[in-house]
C-alpha cells in the first residue's frame, strides 16, 4: 500500500512532468511556426521526389534554410515532419514554390495542402519542328531528351500544361496525339471545295496558308485551290524560305534570285503541293483548307504586314496594278 506522502510526491512529479512537457511542446510549436533567421530569405523552389522518405525531405528543407531555430538541426526537423504526418499533413510528390521567410511548419502545410507547380509551354501556330524543338529543349522544367524527332506538321500548336517530372518527349507525344485526333475528327467533315486526297495533303497546304497570313485563311486556301485546279504554280513565298533554311529563322527579306532556288519545296519552281508541310499549322488553318471559301481569286498581295488585309486579284494584270497602288500609298505614308 502506497503511503499518503508518497502519493503526494508522485502526483507532484506527474504534474511537473506535464507542465514541462507542455512548455517543451509550446517552445517546439514556437520554433517551427515562427518566421526566423532559419527561414529562406528569398522565395525558394524545391522538388520532392520521395515525400515518404522523411530523412531525404529533412535534408531538402535544411538545404533551403527551412528548419527549426537550432540551425540545420536534422533530427529536430525530422521530428517536426513526423509530427506533421501524425497530425494529417502528408507531403505530396512534385515541385513547389515556397515564399520567403516561410516557417518549417508552414512549409509542411503548403507541401501537403497545395497542388504542385503547374508549368506551361506554348507552341505557336506556324512554328516549324526545328523551332519547336528549340523551345522545348530550352525549357528548364522539362526532363530528359527528345527521343524521336517528329515529322514537320505533326505537332498541334497549343499551350501545354505540365507538372514535374514531365519529359520533353512527353510534350512531343502530347502534341502529336492532339494533331492526330484533330485530323481524325475533322477529315470526314471536309467540304466539296476541298479536293485533297489525304490528311497529309491537308496539313501540307494548311502549313502554307498558316505562314502566308494571319487573316482570311479560308479565302487564301480557296485561292490556292483555284491555282491547283488549273495546274498553276502555288508561288508561295513561305515555301521558298523553307526550302532554303529548313524551318530555321530566315535572316532577311526574300529576293527575286531566291525565288529561283531549285528545291522540291520551292513552289515557285515546282508545280503542285510541296512534298510535305513547311510548319505546324493551327486548327484555324487546317479548318480553312478543309472548308475553303469559293472564289475566282488567283493572286493576293499585302503591304508586308502579316496582319494586314490581303488584296486579291483575278488576273495577273490586276495583281500588278494592286502592287503598284499599294507601294505608292506606302511611299506617301512614309513621306
Amino acid at each position: 500500500m502506497i503511503e499518503k506522502g508518497t502519493r503526494r510526491c508522485l502526483g507532484g512529479f506527474a504534474i511537473g512532468f506535464l507542465v514541462g512537457a507542455a512548455l517543451v511542446a509550446s517552445y517546439g510549436i514556437y520554433c517551427v511556426t515562427k518566421n526566423s533567421d532559419y527561414s529562406p530569405p528569398e522565395d525558394c523552389y524545391l522538388i520532392l521526389d520521395d515525400p515518404s522518405n522523411i530523412s531525404a525531405v529533412s535534408k531538402i528543407f535544411i538545404e533551403n534554410d527551412i528548419s527549426v531555430r537550432v540551425r540545420n538541426n536534422f533530427f529536430l526537423t525530422k521530428a517536426v515532419i513526423k509530427l506533421g504526418k501524425l497530425l494529417g499533413y502528408r507531403l505530396k510528390f512534385g515541385e513547389y514554390d515556397l515564399p520567403a521567410k516561410v516557417s518549417l511548419w508552414d512549409a509542411i502545410k503548403i507541401l501537403s495542402e497545395k497542388n504542385p507547380v503547374l508549368h506551361k509551354i506554348c507552341i505557336p501556330e506556324g512554328f516549324s519542328v526545328h523551332r519547336t524543338l528549340e523551345r522545348i529543349n530550352n525549357n528548364k522544367f522539362l526532363k530528359g531528351e527528345i527521343e524521336n524527332i517528329p515529322e514537320e506538321g505533326s505537332l498541334m500548336p497549343d499551350t501545354y500544361c505540365f507538372r514535374y517530372p514531365t519529359t520533353k518527349q512527353d510534350i512531343i507525344d502530347q502534341a502529336q496525339k492532339a494533331m492526330s485526333n484533330f485530323l481524325e475528327k475533322e477529315w470526314p467533315n471536309k467540304s466539296d471545295n476541298c479536293f485533297l486526297k489525304t490528311p497529309h495533303e491537308v496539313l501540307t497546304l494548311a502549313s502554307i496558308v498558316e505562314k502566308e497570313s494571319a487573316v482570311d485563311l479560308d479565302v487564301i486556301a480557296g485561292m490556292y485551290f483555284n491555282r491547283l485546279k488549273i495546274d498553276m504554280k502555288l508561288q508561295a513565298d513561305p515555301t521558298t524560305i523553307y526550302a532554303m533554311v529548313k524551318g530555321k529563322k530566315f535572316p532577311r527579306d526574300l529576293t527575286y534570285k531566291d525565288l529561283k532556288y531549285d528545291h522540291p519545296y520551292n513552289t515557285y519552281v515546282y508545280k503542285g503541293l510541296p512534298p510535305g508541310p513547311i510548319s505546324n499549322p493551327g486548327r484555324k488553318a487546317i479548318l480553312a483548307v478543309l472548308n475553303p471559301k469559293k472564289s475566282e481569286w488567283l493572286y493576293l498581295y499585302y503591304d508586308g504586314r502579316r496582319m494586314s488585309k490581303p488584296v486579291y486579284s483575278k488576273t495577273y494584270q490586276e495583281h500588278r496594278k494592286n502592287i503598284a497602288r499599294i507601294k505608292k500609298a506606302n511611299i506617301l505614308k512614309v513621306k
